[in-house]
């Protein structure tokens, strides 16, 4: 698609294909089919879906020196020696592409958007007892959202953090066990930081990107990060815990045993959908109890159902959203159990106008909105421009 300015045509830099081929023999490509085949003097790129052969580089202007019914040879000048690679080497699918010239705006993008979410911290695990209680709810994790500058041919690395693990309850005279930390999530400079674990029992929460709900009858506030998420709750006294905090907002606080709702996460439409992420997860209601308290906006996992018998196990954080698991209860060894956090997502775009990464890795979701060409990881990898 193309965008009109003032009368001008402003295209995108646009690869038409010549055919897929495979490098089995060097210095010899062989294409599919005699039609798919570039002829003599034709200037291509190559691309692939995986990794070319060694030797053998995208972003490369090449000139066909020789053609025989579907197989050629290249150089990078006109007339010149052929190139040579280590045979089958690469992998993936391999095409020659030809180039559209008018383009003025085409190349790699000098900025690229970016957001960064870090996985969720997992709720903590309650008991029975004086002071003691229900586990407070895991903090999201940590959001970043901006404009970041690029430079070509660098290897950005993206790293995509993991949830915190649950917990189950301990028996009386135990102390709970808070939930685990999340994970960092990163992008090239940008680290967005994980989200705290819930405090299990009577614990204090743990601070992160946005900070872990108390354990029951605990005042202590865990932190979050300024600009990257919010405080967990204390407890309110009795039995309950306090929610995890979210991106957007602080954990929340409800009176004595009822639980608490989880912080809200922060909205972003970079995916090409209006999203919540880093929302903190639920904090569970008193003994005896028959509902849950759900997290926040954003992934945040519910609290499970009080009971001093086999109570249900809390809702885990969404995984790809960053989202805090929820606080567990004070029943048995076998259900009870609090939620884990949600692993985190790294998004980039920027313009259809700009060319392409030359290369991606960890099975990078890629996506076209609102002009935009979108870049989605869900496990870690990297990004070439």
């Amino acid at each position: 698609m193309s965008n009109r300015l003032g009368g001008f045509i402003v295209g995108q830099n646009i690869n038409g294909s010549v055919g897929t081929f495979t490098a089995v023999t060097s210095p010899t490509l062989t294409f599919g089919s005699t039609a798919g085949t570039p002829s003599v003097d034709q200037a291509v790129q190559l691309t692939t879906t995986g990794t070319l052969p060694t030797g053998l580089s995208t972003n490369i202007t090449y000139y066909v020196i020789s053609v025989s019914t579907n197989t050629c040879q290249l150089s990078t000048t006109l007339g010149g020696s052929a190139v040579t690679f280590t045979n089958s080497s690469g992998s993936g699918v391999h095409t020659a592409v030809t180039q559209r010239e008018f383009n003025p705006f085409a190349g790699p993008p000098d900025f690229v958007e970016y957001l960064v979410v870090a996985g969720g911290g997992g709720g903590g695990g309650g008991f029975p007892g004086v002071p003691g209680g229900t586990g407070g709810g895991g903090g999201g994790g940590g959001v970043r959202q901006g404009v970041l500058p690029v430079a070509t041919g660098s290897v950005l690395t993206v790293t995509v953090g993991a949830g915190g693990i649950g917990q189950y309850w301990k028996s009386t005279g135990a102390a709970g066990t808070d939930g685990g930390n999340g994970a960092n999530s990163v992008f090239s400079t940008i680290t967005s930081v994980y989200g705290g674990g819930g405090g299990g029992g009577a614990n204090p929460g743990l601070n992160g990107g946005s900070g872990g709900g108390t354990g029951g009858a605990n005042g202590t506030v865990s932190r979050g990060i300024p600009g990257q998420g919010s405080d967990g709750a204390p407890s309110s006294g009795g039995y309950s815990g306090g929610s995890g905090g979210g991106a957007g907002s602080s954990g929340n606080i409800t009176p004595s045993h009822p639980g608490a709702f989880g912080g809200t996460g922060i909205c972003s439409a970079v995916s090409g959908t209006r999203t919540f992420y880093g929302g903190g997860g639920g904090s569970h209601a008193g003994s005896g109890a028959t509902f849950t308290h759900n997290g926040g906006a954003g992934g945040g996992g519910f609290s499970g159902i009080a009971s001093s018998g086999e109570g249900p196990n809390a809702g885990d954080g969404t995984a790809n959203l960053g989202g805090g698991g929820g606080g567990g209860g004070n029943g048995s060894t076998v259900n009870n159990k609090s939620g884990a956090g949600g692993s985190g997502i790294v998004i980039i775009r920027y313009p259809m106008t700009a060319t392409p990464p030359s290369f991606t890795t960890g099975n990078c979701q890629i996506n076209y909105a609102d002009g935009y060409q979108i870049y989605i990881w869900t496990s870690s990898g990297s990004v070439t421009f």
